[in-house]
């Protein structure tokens, strides 16, 4: 079902579009004066607003169409592949957004040399920023391309390939011109316009089938009852849904390449004023990302089940409920607030994946004593190719959620050893080039070879498998040098008993683990009270 823009609703988009482009060219000459200001904003940002940054660049278009998609397939228990998410977020707040803001790093590629030190590290070093920096970054903006192009494709019959080019290369001029102050105020800006467009959507979209009571019996009058329930049904025979399910809540949290924070989350810690904001952004994000947040998409996504039932494409369905449900204006401002929403990832990932080219490659190896002018010069041409790189991957993509699915289990199995590195010295560089490298062949290779298997056991089978590869490889190698050693705790403090045998300056109560971990097990069970409440609230 597509629908013609009217007037008013290209207005509203127009009008979206040149406020968020001023918004982020009018910080262009502060970005400018170093590549500090350039990609961490100085570190001197408050924890509110690079909160909402993160919560903001998470929010992307991508993410409603992936969520539709595991909800009308799996129903709300799909929706743990990104719930369990929310596990990991505040397992970063407590236990590593102040070690991260200590650590005074660019990058999380950089705490590297950091931690390590040696050939070994600077190679590792060298590697990651390849691997974060242009690798990955590029095949999330790939998807995030190809949702645009599914988003608008199933929307409207405008032609997508210009309505996608006049987004990204507004995005792209105010990314090169402001850098990361840009990308942040955008964010703000475009968080709150994204939010009010996914509720005014689930309202219109709810009031379509004749409300909440009216969504439920048209579910179970359906036969897809099932749909509803937040947790599979663990005395079924049919193993398949279990096992997906305590896979989210069990491995998937602390096997993925967020373990530890996430180069964009990191980012943002790195840019706050002190270690305090650091964690207080963090803590927010999770909670506004994980629970009221979401709910407007789960709402949305079952309507589109009583208004289409199961589409061959399900990720069509999100567009083609905005195309059913929503009035001249309104269509306007939703499409502009997930237009906002994918120009958000956008300038994220441009800024991010330039961070680690220019700071961990170019900087590091081949040009170390320029001027800063001349880093921020090459940034902004980094930029450019990574863009190019992205529009190519996402010709080659077929479906966002899948895409999201193969990352996750391309990285799994390097998550545990990403998290141990901070509390337990012998860990070295070696662990985590094998972890890498092994946890990216085994993924591929299962994709490739056993793409049938269920998600649960390719990420089991490339978590357990890369375990079984670089634990081995951590006690065949040589261990760090206790200077390297000695001098990384001087710096982070991150206590624990991994750190037994290195002598430590008297730490704070927010430096223990032991706390720290008592305090992340209560804020997980607040928050899934909180997020689950709002469910029932809803549902009933």
């Amino acid at each position: 079902m597509m629908r013609q823009l009217s007037q008013i609703d290209l207005l509203v988009v127009i009008a979206y579009l040149l406020l968020i482009f001023i918004a982020g060219i009018w910080l262009t000459r502060r970005a400018g004066r170093s590549v500090d200001d350039f990609f961490i904003g100085g570190r001197h940002m408050p924890w509110w607003l690079i909160g909402i940054s993160m919560a903001a660049t998470n929010f992307s278009i991508d993410t409603p169409i992936s969520l539709t998609r595991f909800v009308t397939t799996e129903g709300i228990q799909g929706v743990w592949f990104f719930w369990a998410s929310a596990i990991s977020a505040l397992l970063v707040a407590f236990l590593f957004s102040r070690l991260w803001r200590r650590s005074g790093v660019m990058t999380d590629a950089e705490i590297i040399e950091l931690r390590y030190g040696g050939k070994p590290a600077a190679a590792l070093r060298l590697f990651k920023g390849f691997y974060f920096g242009v690798l990955f970054n590029t095949f999330i903006m790939g998807w995030v391309f190809l949702a645009v192009i599914k988003v608008i494709g199933g929307l409207t019959d405008m032609d997508v390939g210009t309505i996608l080019m006049v987004s990204t290369t507004l995005v792209l001029i105010y990314t090169l011109a402001s850098g990361f102050y840009g990308v942040v105020i955008t964010d703000f800006i475009q968080y709150f316009i994204a939010f009010a467009g996914s509720i005014t959507l689930a309202v219109y979209a709810v009031l379509e089938v004749g409300g909440l009571k009216a969504l439920v019996d048209g579910l179970e009058q359906q036969g897809m009852a099932e749909k509803l329930q937040f947790i599979p049904d663990i005395s079924t025979e049919n193993l398949g849904p279990v096992s997906i399910f305590f896979t989210y809540v069990l491995v998937q949290w602390w096997a993925h390449k967020y373990a530890d924070g996430g180069g964009k989350h990191i980012q943002r810690m790195l840019a706050a004023k002190n270690e305090n904001h650091a964690f207080a952004a963090t803590l927010f994000y999770a909670f506004i990302n994980y629970t009221i947040q979401v709910w407007p998409w789960i709402l949305t996504a079952l309507a589109s089940l009583v208004l289409f039932g199961q589409l061959e494409d399900p990720e069509q369905a999100y567009a083609m409920t905005m195309a059913r449900v929503l009035p001249a204006g309104l269509l306007g401002l939703v499409l502009a607030s997930l237009l906002g929403a994918f120009m958000s990832t956008i300038d994220t990932h441009l800024n991010l994946g330039a961070s680690y080219v220019i700071n961990d490659i170019y900087r590091r190896f081949l040009v170390s004593d320029a001027s800063e002018k001349h880093y921020v010069l090459m940034s902004r041409l980094a930029m450019v190719l990574l863009l190019a790189i992205s529009a190519l991957l996402a010709m080659n993509m077929d479906s966002v959620a899948e895409a999201w699915k193969f990352l996750l289990t391309f990285a799994a199995g390097a998550g545990p050893v990403w998290i141990i590195r901070w509390y337990w010295w012998r860990i070295n560089a070696w662990s985590e080039f094998s972890a890498m490298i092994a946890s990216g062949i085994i993924a591929t290779w299962i994709s490739q070879v056993h793409g049938d298997w269920l998600y649960s056991q390719k990420l089991l089978v490339t978590t357990f498998t890369t375990a079984a590869i670089w634990i081995p490889v951590t006690f065949l190698t040589a261990p760090v040098s206790i200077e390297r050693l000695q001098s990384f705790v001087s710096k982070i403090h991150p206590g624990g008993l991994g750190w037994h045998s290195f002598k430590t300056p008297l730490q704070k109560p927010s430096d223990q683990p032991g706390l720290n971990l008592l305090k992340w097990l209560l804020a997980v069970a607040l928050l899934f009270s909180v997020n689950f409440g709002v469910g029932w609230l809803l549902l009933r």
